[in-house]
């Protein structure tokens, strides 16, 4: 399940005491845009994930459905701390590998919450397949319209595009693809495209690496302010979506792109 485990991830990375601020240097030229807190609303759909995983399983494994959406609860915080042990591992990643077993492994901790014996690994491999392509095809998706227009006026402009998630490569694709914003990118930078995680500023050395980016003629628009700070690390600018009291998801990302929109001129 990994679109909830990345919702959460960015969270639980300690926070710096102040993010770093940079001189201004130049018209934004270039701009990575992280998916969740940005393109979708985090908070929108951790909930959906629990209903569509109890409906899914309960009718073809038993128990209630509301059974299955409370396993995923410890499932899930195991899940994290296998992200988390493998982004603090030593030596080179494998990420494609990572997310390739993973969702095997989360599937057999529900099992266990929920009591129910372990299916032989081949087989819990494709229900958490199964699992996870029923709940992406059933999920409500309800992007902020208002930002993706932001972002469309961006490109008008002449700004590039690009996306940095902590997702895999293929499902951010897929994302953009459901919510009619593959055209507005050029690349889609997942963790696994750069085999890096999204854990630290290498994470965006690895992609201005990749791209060809000059820093100082690039921005990130990210929810969360360690991410920002990386970003600042490694001499870009940093944009952070935070709703202010009252603001809803929409209206906080639109103002956000603005500043981005009086950065570029």
């Amino acid at each position: 399940m990994r679109n909830t485990l990345v919702i959460t991830l960015e969270r639980t990375v300690p926070l710096p005491k102040r993010i770093p601020t940079l001189a201004r240097v130049g018209p934004i030229e270039v701009l990575f845009v992280d998916k969740g807190g940005v393109l979708i609303d985090n908070n929108d759909l951790s909930p959906q994930w629990r209903r569509l995983i109890g409906e899914f399983l309960a009718p073809r494994l038993g128990g209630s459905p509301e059974a299955w959406g409370a396993a995923n609860i410890p499932a899930f915080e195991q899940q994290l701390e296998r992200w988390r042990s493998a982004m603090a591992g030593r030596g080179p990643a494998d990420i494609r590998g990572f997310f390739a077993k993973d969702a095997r492994l989360w599937f057999l901790e529900m099992c266990d919450a929920i009591g129910l014996q372990r299916p032989p690994d081949e087989e819990a491999e494709r229900i958490a397949a199964d699992t996870v392509s029923y709940v992406k095809a059933h999920l409500e998706l309800r992007p902020p319209q208002g930002g993706l227009r932001a972002l469309r006026a961006l490109r008008e402009r002449g700004l590039v595009l690009h996306v940095a998630s902590a997702d895999a490569h293929d499902e951010l694709v897929a994302f953009l693809e459901q919510i009619g914003a593959r055209d507005l990118f050029d690349r889609v930078y997942g963790s696994d495209l750069v085999n890096t995680w999204k854990f630290g500023p290498e994470y965006y050395r690895a992609v201005l690496a990749d791209s060809g980016v000059d820093p100082q003629l690039a921005a990130v628009v990210d929810d969360s302010p360690s991410a920002v700070s990386w970003a600042r690390e490694c001499g870009m600018r940093g944009f952070l979506v935070e709703r202010r009291d009252g603001e809803d998801f929409d209206t906080a990302v639109v103002r956000t792109f603005g500043a981005v929109a009086r950065a570029t001129s």
